[in-house]
This record gives structure tokens, sequence and C-alpha cells, in this order.
């Protein structure tokens, strides 16, 4: 049992007294018996690399070096650590060069990284606890409620907002909840008049990877996210949740139908449409980190379904781009209709759809073919058996690149936009000033256009709904990037946000993979559903024990105290705050 006494003054021991440090470390050692030693200290990925730590001394280990180096690239190798995140702003402070521990992601081995450097701390959590059990998560609330330190979450570290890590926090790991069950008939709790549904549950921990292995052993389809190692319940799912197959089968909002989840007060609840409909209508859409911790999700499923496959690509030129811009634009709406959910880039797409036929895919795709052919390019349009044979032969092979800071700006944007001359023309221009300034357009078609939707059952941005395209670019820094090439770099991707909200005025954008920096992040990421999610959390927790990044209950009053990294770029700073 945590005394709770001792710990109430733990943030004033921790600052003040010659014998603070020592009483410091009874305390933590306190905790950690509490829980049955899974309280770790935490140091940052690619410290074994450098001779200095935090400026003092460090021992570089060669042999762990060396394996950092040859898998630092992997995110299959990093989601089997607490401090391995994917993308680096989660582990660094973005706005303190110096506040950082980066290998160079060019080149692993470049000694000039490591080498007369000191790898320091930045935003990883100093402290974190390798979660087993709900005892283990509750006895974290209870200790964060005592000593004033917040939490974060992690599981494989997916995030592009810094959300899963935090200067000055604790963090739960939840990597290890990674129990897997189908149920051909499931009924939610207290829901006696729902009709039964196939349905796979993932624990916390629980990756896309290995719930489509699970479900291609059940011979059902999970719909889910693009990358392996995206966890299937923690941030993707509650902050909306897009797939390739979206465009007929819904988000992953769309599909849960029950959490277990442990609210900040300590309660282990169930949250359904009938059991906690609040609390669950706030986690399908409300974001990850924000209303409790969620120990597990149970999702509908689809029967085991074949699928046409359009991988097309051609060699991008200065003097061809602009006409592959314009066969995307002016065929995604069509597209659309006919189930095609993927990615479009500027020299390549690859998409999926469960409707046509072969013969028909050839017809549908036949501009997109014929333009590529012609310009020294590739097509395959066939048929595959299922979605873990797609999974296998086209997304492991072309996982996105990772362990590097990279930042995005998105916008959903919506089918009225293609439906008319002037709409195309503005988004063509938009897409093509886009590559003359170096960035990359990148086109998740993943918005649920052709999912019947019931009006207010979810909590996200209602943009998602009538959206054909989730535009997005962003951009990437060098790991020994200054204060003032990041904050050039955001200032481009914010003539980026300026334009695509000039053209979509009133659309929103996906708050998982939207500019961290957003202006009205209220109204684009959950539209007029703030308000009441803003209750939500007020009920569920009102210590505030959950905080992140323009989350729910985010203040920009304690933004500076809370989240120093990220608050020094909103300020517009021109040097470190």
């Amino acid at each position: 049992m945590i005394r709770s006494g001792l710990l109430n003054g733990l943030l004033i021991v921790m600052l003040s007294g010659p014998r603070a440090k020592a009483i410091e470390e009874r305390i933590w050692t306190s905790f950690n018996n509490s829980i049955g030693g899974n309280l770790y200290r935490a140091k940052p990925f690619a410290l074994p690399c450098f001779s200095h730590f935090e400026g003092l001394p460090s021992v570089f280990n060669a042999s762990a070096c060396a394996e950092i180096q040859k898998n630092y690239a992997s995110a299959s190798f990093r989601i089997e650590s607490y401090n391995g995140f994917i993308y680096n702003q989660d582990e660094i402070c973005v706005a303190d060069s110096q506040n950082q521990c980066l290998l160079d992601y060019n080149n692993p081995a470049n000694p000039a990284a490591f080498t007369n450097i000191s790898c320091n701390q930045g935003s990883v959590s100093d402290y974190y606890i390798e979660v087993h059990s709900p005892e283990d998560v509750i006895a974290a609330l209870q200790f964060s409620r005592a000593t004033g330190i917040r939490l974060s979450i992690k599981n494989s570290g997916h995030d592009f907002f810094g959300r899963n890590s935090g200067k000055g926090t604790f963090a739960l790991w939840m990597r290890r909840f990674r129990d897997i069950s189908h149920d051909k008939a499931f009924v939610p709790e207290g829901c006696v008049n729902m009709q039964p549904r196939d349905t796979i549950t993932t624990g916390a921990g629980v990756n896309f990877d290995e719930v489509y292995r699970f479900a291609d052993e059940h011979n059902v389809t999970f719909i889910g996210g693009y990358s392996p190692t995206v966890g299937t319940t923690g941030g993707w799912l509650q902050g909306g949740g897009h797939s390739v197959l979206s465009v007929v089968h819904g988000l992953g909002i769309d599909r849960v139908l029950e959490f277990k989840v442990i609210t900040p007060d300590g309660v282990l609840r169930t949250a359904n449409a009938c059991v906690n409909p609040d609390l669950f209508w706030a986690l399908r859409g409300g974001g990850g980190g924000t209303f409790g911790i969620v120990l597990s999700a149970t999702h509908a499923v689809e029967p085991r379904m074949p699928l046409i496959v359009a991988s097309i690509k051609y060699t991008q030129t200065t003097a061809n781009v602009n006409e592959w811009i314009e066969i995307l634009v002016n065929n995604s709406l069509r597209w659309a209709t006919e189930g095609w959910g993927g990615h479009y880039l500027a020299n390549n797409f690859i998409c999926v759809t469960p409707l046509l036929s072969v013969q028909d895919a050839e017809k549908s795709m036949e501009i997109a073919s014929s333009f590529a052919l012609s310009n020294n390019g590739t097509v395959v349009v066939e048929n595959l058996d299922s979605w873990y044979v797609f999974y296998s032969k086209y997304v492991i092979p072309n996982v996105a690149r990772i362990a590097r800071p990279q930042i995005l700006n998105s916008r959903l944007i919506p089918d009225s936009l293609f439906a008319t001359e002037s709409g195309r023309a503005g988004l063509i221009a938009l897409m093509n000033w886009m590559i003359e300034v170096g960035l990359t357009p990148y086109i998740p078609n993943t918005t649920p256009y052709l999912y019947s939707w019931t009006s207010n059952s979810t909590s996200s941005t209602t943009a998602w709904r009538g959206s054909v395209w989730h535009l997005s670019t962003g951009i990437a820094w060098g790991y020994n990037s200054t204060f003032a090439q990041r904050a050039a770099s955001l200032k481009l991707l914010d003539q980026v946000a300026e334009k695509m909200h000039e053209l979509v005025p009133n659309g929103g954008a996906y708050f998982n993979e939207a500019n961290p920096w957003t202006k009205d992040w209220k109204e684009d990421w959950w539209s007029d559903n703030y308000e009441t999610l803003l209750a939500i959390k007020k009920k569920y927790d009102p210590e505030e024990l959950l905080s992140c990044w323009k989350c729910v209950g985010f203040e920009e009053s304690s933004a500076v105290e809370r989240f120093p990294c990220f608050q020094a770029f909103e300020l517009g700073a021109s040097t470190p705050a």
C-alpha cells in the first residue's frame, strides 16, 4: 500500500535539501516494491553510443551501441523497449537542439553524432512502469495523485505530437498487454438487445502485425492501419483510426464496440453504448492518453475478403508531374465511389478495393495506367485472396521511414471540392506549389466515404464524413539541426497550413496526423464536440492526472510549464525557451 503522507512531500523533497537525492531514491524504491519491481529508470535509446550523459562521464558500451546502430531504423526493434520511440520528436526536446540523444539517421555509425557530445534526457521520462496488470495502473494513478507527477502513456511509440512521452512525467509502458481473442458472437456488456457481432479483442500492447496474423488465422479481416508496429488500441483508435479499407468499412472508431479502461480515479470500467456511454463516446475520437488508460478494446471484424489491388508508378520529372496530379484530382471522387482506398504520392500509388472485379478495376484505372506506361512506369492490377496477402506483399515492403524527427500538416478534403472545376483547380495548384517548394504531397485516401455513419456516434471531427482525401505533407529535421533551422522549416509548414485552410476553410484535420501547432485545433480536430469532450474529461479526470499537448483539457496558461519543448514554437520564439 502506498503511504500517501510520504508521497505528498515528494515534489518538495526532489527540489530541496542536502539529503533530497537519497530520500527521493528511497521513495521510488518503496513505490517499486509496491508494484512488484516493475518500475525502471529510463535512459535515451542511443545512450550506449555516448561517453557522456547529462554532461557527466558515461560508459561507452561498444556491443550495445553496435546493436542500436544496426537496428536504429527498425520499428520492430524499437517497440520492444520503452525508450524506443518511432519518431524522434517524442524523445528529444524539439526546442533545444542540445537536449537530445540522437544518432545520424542517414548513417547511424557516423561518429560525428556521438563523439565528444553529451547524450541528454530530452523528453524521455525519468521512470517508467512496465505494466503487467490493472493493479500496476491503479498504483501509478495513486502515485501520480499523491505526488503531482504527471503520467504519460506509451505502447509502441508511434506519435507525431510527443503525447506518449513528456519531460517531467513518469510513464506507463503498455506493450506487455498482448492478449488477443476472437468471439464470433460478442454482445457488449449490458446491451441485452444488441445483435451479436463477430469481433476481435486486443490488449493495449497488440500491434497491427500481430492482429493481422491472428485475424487471418481465424478467417476474418481486421480493419486497421498501414504500419505493422502501430498499436490497435491506443492513440490510433482513440484518435480516429484510418485504414485503406475505411472507404467502405469505416474508421477504427466506427468499429470499436467496447473498451476496458481505468479512469484516473483508479476504477476499472467497461465503456460501451450501454455502460458508461459518455466515456465510450469520448474514447471514440477524443484522443489517446486523455480520458483513461485503456487496457483492451473489442473491434468488429469482417469476413475474410478478396481485394483488388492497383499498384501504379511512373518516372517523375518536372515536365510530367503536373499531369499526374491532375489525374489524381480529376479521378479521386469516382475512385472513392468505387471503394478504392490507398495512398497517393507524386510518383505512384497503391490502392485496394473490395467492390470491383479485375476487369472493372482495369477499366477504372485506365487513365492512370496509360499515363504510367507512357512515362517509363509499371502497372499491376490483380486479385489477392485476403487482406493478409495484400499486407504481406505490399504493406510490409513499403513501410515508412522512421527514426528521425518528422512533423506533419494535413487537411481533410471534402467531395464538394472535387465536384467543381474551380475546386479541382485550387487543389491542383496547392499540390503543385508544395512540390515546387520541395515538399512531398502525401495523400492517404483513407476516409470513410462510403461508410454509413450514425450521426454523433463518434467524437472526432465530422469533417471525416464526406471527405475523399486526407491530404498531408511533412518536414524532417536532421539529427544535428539547430533551433533556428527547425523554426524555419516549421514556418514553411505553417504556409502549407494557411493554404490548406484557405482552400477548405470550414473543414478539419485528423488529430493523430495534424500540425502540432494548429491554431484552431479544437475546431479542426473535434468540430462542435470539444466542449462536450471537455465536460467528460473533467468528470473522469478532475485532477488532470492525464494531460498531453493540445489534447482535450489542454490549457495555454500551463503550457510553458508542462510542455516547454513544444510551447517554444507556439510562441514563435526565434531562440530556445
